[in-house]
């Protein structure tokens, strides 16, 4: 079966006014549901963020169900269905930059020069970047993220809310993450600015649909312990999602355990670096094992984690953290050259959820530059767990999961909006149960193995949404 071309706008024109039926080739979610030759019966008359899933099943149990009286037919066949996915680490606000080429020999440090050099100029561009980025994200099939809003150059080391407000603009999920700085002569400065953008965050966000707001301290070496203690203590008390880069870089290492190398370079330039700076770090900790004590059972989405020894797994556990790898990202910089192959699977044996980010438009190909409608590809998520499959040949369930429930559930979202899986099959309730979107994947001819997302992964067509 060839696949036949497929208009989104005309599906979702449709499902404005009546459910629809999709007749797809299969089907599949990060929970457990995949089945070849699937129809589903949806209903999004309810509007924005009311996407019912109301029967799942062959034709004829779909057609079971009472409101498929009526349903216009949509003919899927040669595409699979997946539930909307979740980026768990990125920086939105970088969108404007594109794509940047990076020799990784050359460290990290110049290429947080470029960054700082090139970041929005103010709020306005910082909000522009966010929404392209919005936009290449869903146009892949991403309907949250966890998003580190940055400072604007107009700011310095000051987080802005106007990547929250583009999110909300956009009615795009998840969690702005609001990044802050607290080492050296530059420790108590965030306190000056923090405290007040938070209360102004928790005013703005009490409307319905808002996406939530998180903190951020950057990383272990730009922030000392007493502000990740801080920041620990105030995320507990008001509910706030935590987030942390860690464990990203080798400059990171050397600076956590020996207190030299590039990174006390740097501090030392901008005039940051003091002796109680100095005091914690040098003692030959790893960064994990270096935060583990201020974030035991903080529950922190960790960023990375490309540098991970045995003992820091057990560090993760301790934190209750998730970690959001980034594989491509992880890759574009050449941790494995310098840390080895990534241990997401040991992770996730160890029971230390992962979760898939992009990290930024910066370290991707150039074809993410582009929406599929536009001949690229978006920030894809689901190219993160191809890199995976094809790279490691990782379960594509897994990736799916990593993709999808996990990223929700460290970002406090709805885990059963990103799945398609219910208790029993063909027509279910009648009301069927909100899911947070539908995007297809064309995989053109396929065999009768009933392996739905192995198609996905062997086919090269990017994801694309189909409803949310």
């Amino acid at each position: 079966m060839t696949a036949k071309p497929m208009n989104p706008k005309e599906l979702r024109d449709a499902a404005q006014y009546s459910p629809i039926r999709l007749d797809a080739s299969g089907a599949a979610d990060g929970a457990g549901f995949a089945r070849g030759a699937v129809s589903f019966l949806v209903d999004a008359r309810g509007g924005c963020s009311h996407l019912r899933l109301l029967a799942a099943g062959s034709a004829p149990e779909v057609d079971g169900h009472p409101a498929a009286r009526g349903a216009r037919v949509f003919d899927l066949r040669g595409y699979v269905l997946l539930p909307a996915m979740v980026n768990a680490h990125t920086h939105l606000d970088l969108t404007h930059i594109g794509p940047r080429a990076h020799a990784p020999g050359l460290g990290f440090v110049p290429w947080v020069e470029m960054i700082r050099a090139a970041r929005a100029a103010d709020d306005d561009e910082a909000r522009r970047s966010v929404l392209r980025g919005i936009e290449l994200s869903r146009s892949a099939g991403v309907v949250a993220a966890g998003d580190i809003a940055g400072a604007p150059r107009d700011t310095p080391g000051r987080a802005s809310l106007a990547p929250w407000r583009a999110m909300r603009e956009a009615g795009f999920g998840g969690v702005s993450f609001l990044e802050f700085f607290a080492i050296g002569s530059g420790r108590e400065r965030f306190m000056r600015w923090l405290p007040a953008l938070l209360d102004e965050a928790a005013r703005a966000a009490r409307e319905e649909g808002a996406p939530r707001i998180g903190l951020q301290p950057h990383a272990p070496n730009t922030v000392e312990l007493a502000a990740y203690e801080w920041a620990a203590r105030v995320a507990a008390a008001h509910g706030l999602p935590l987030s942390t880069h860690l464990a990203e870089t080798s400059e990171e290492r050397e600076f956590i355990g020996a207190a030299r190398g590039p990174m006390r370079d740097m501090l030392e330039r901008f005039g940051l670096w003091d002796e109680r700076a100095a005091a914690e770090i040098g003692h030959g900790r790893s960064p994990a094992a270096h935060v583990a004590g201020v974030l035991r059972r903080a529950r922190p989405l960790a960023a990375h984690v490309n540098d991970a020894s045995d003992a820091d797994l057990g560090h993760l556990s301790e934190m209750g953290a998730t970690v959001a790898y980034c594989p491509r990202a992880s890759a574009y910089f050449g941790a494995p050259a310098k840390f080895g192959p990534h241990r997401y699977r040991d992770m996730l044996r160890a029971g230390v959820p992962v979760a898939l980010g992009t990290d930024s438009l910066v370290n991707l190909p150039a074809d993410a530059a582009r929406t599929p409608a536009e001949g690229g590809r978006g920030m894809s998520i689901l190219d993160e767990m191809r890199f995976l499959w094809h790279r490691d040949g990782t379960d594509a369930s897994a990736l799916l999961a990593m993709g999808t429930v996990h990223g929700a559930g460290v970002l406090g979202l709805d885990t059963t909006r990103y799945m398609f899986s219910c208790e029993s099959p063909g027509a279910g309730p009648a009301g069927g149960r909100e899911i947070a979107g539908i995007v297809g994947v064309c995989v053109g001819q396929t065999r009768g193995d009933a392996a739905p997302l192995l198609w996905v992964m062997e086919s090269d067509r990017p994801a694309e949404l189909l409803l949310d």
